[in-house]
């Protein structure tokens, strides 16, 4: 038997089976299998719900789905508010809005402001820029396409058969609508057999270029530091690494030392291996040869 019925007026809905209850001296609508809710600005579906008509407001279970303007957002359960279109969901939730796909184990939607909370378990998919983002808790401003991570964050971009970039921060910010991210204190990225850390770090995902302050850069035995620094990504490989006010120590094929200091370090990659140093402004260094480094090593 398939019933069809209007609540209030304005919110119909639909079911296989339907239980009218009574509990407390409040009315409840109880809809069993392929249950379908709609008004002219949401549409609800479920496998069983239970309506609270005097406080306007529904339970939802089991293959739980809500679409609006803002998108669809799916879960195994979920309690959603008509008048300012709020909702609460959990399990296996996972909302879908233009270029992003958002996953998390709890959401807080509020669909008035356009915004939503996650916990637990988070995966952003930023399909247009290659980018998945990983946390415990989270915001996204789905009207403005920005949001933030905390909770052991972290950023992969994502390249084509190659290892993801791989970054993390006590906290990250994504404006996705400017294809930008910030990630705030400890940033740690690693680029291959690259690591960077730094203090904090802004990623221009339109044309893969980050910005760093006070740079740490360990490769092997070789490393670079500085005030501040840029690098570039290049069909999928680091391009050049830069660095303000910066100090390199590397190791030649040859196995010799060399220690180089200048206002600007510019190193220029190819397969993922320093190709070309650069060093301009007060430029001075040192070079110990490998025999020297070995007879330093073995005291």
């Amino acid at each position: 038997m398939f019933l069809i019925l209007v609540l209030c007026a304005t919110t119909p809905w639909s079911a296989d089976k339907v239980e009218i209850l009574r509990e407390g001296g409040e009315s409840i609508v109880h809809l069993i299998g392929n249950v379908l809710i709609e008004d002219t600005k949401t549409r609800i579906t479920s496998e069983e719900a239970r309506l609270y008509e005097n406080q306007h407001y529904v339970v939802l279970e089991r293959s739980v789905k809500i679409e609006d303007n803002n998108g669809d957002i799916t879960a195994d359960f979920a309690v959603y508010h008509f008048q300012d279109r709020r909702g609460v969901l959990r399990g296996n939730v996972i909302l879908t809005a233009q270029d992003e796909t958002i996953r998390a184990d709890s959401l807080l939607y509020r669909g008035t402001e356009e915004s939503v909370e996650m916990y637990e378990n988070i995966d952003i998919e930023d399909k247009k820029n290659n980018l998945r983002a990983y946390g415990s808790r989270g915001w996204y401003d789905l009207a403005e396409d920005k949001g933030g991570l905390t909770g052991k964050p972290q950023m992969h971009i994502l390249r084509t058969e190659k290892d993801p970039v791989i970054m993390s921060a006590r906290e990250f910010h994504l404006h996705t609508n400017e294809n930008l991210f910030y990630g705030h204190d400890s940033v740690v990225a690693v680029i291959d057999s690259m690591t960077v850390f730094c203090d904090s770090i802004v990623y221009d995902m339109e044309v893969d270029t980050g910005t760093v302050v006070n740079p740490y850069v360990v490769e092997q035995q070789n490393i670079l530091k500085g005030t501040s620094g840029r690098f570039r990504m290049k069909e999928n490989d680091i391009d050049f690494f830069e660095v303000r006010e910066g100090w390199s120590k590397y190791f030649s094929e040859s196995g010799s030392k060399n220690v180089v200091e200048g206002e600007t370090i510019h190193i220029v990659f190819r397969d993922s291996k320093a190709q070309t140093i650069t060093v301009q402004g007060s430029a001075k260094g040192t070079m110990t040869l490998k025999q020297e480094v070995e007879e330093d090593a073995s005291d």
